[in-house]
């Protein structure tokens, strides 16, 4: 079954697996929260509702980078 976007079906498309490496920062405080290297925007979704709910004033902001945070 198509997936359908207001009644019409979008393009059959394939997955994409592209290493994502980003850090989460507050926005107001430009403070580091979080960072991780993955290929999954799930992961990402995940990890940004678990840092907003172990900092609950803080905005949170996503940055992507060209590489990990540490080196292999």
């Amino acid at each position: 079954m198509p997936d359908t976007w207001n009644g019409e079906p979008l393009p059959e498309r394939g997955r994409k697996f592209t290493d994502i490496h980003y850090r989460l920062y507050d926005r107001r405080t430009k403070r580091l929260l979080s960072f991780n290297s993955t290929n999954s925007i799930d992961c990402i979704v995940t990890d940004v509702l678990r840092t907003q709910q172990e900092h609950l004033d803080a905005q949170i902001c996503a940055v992507e980078y060209d590489g990990p945070a540490y080196p292999n």
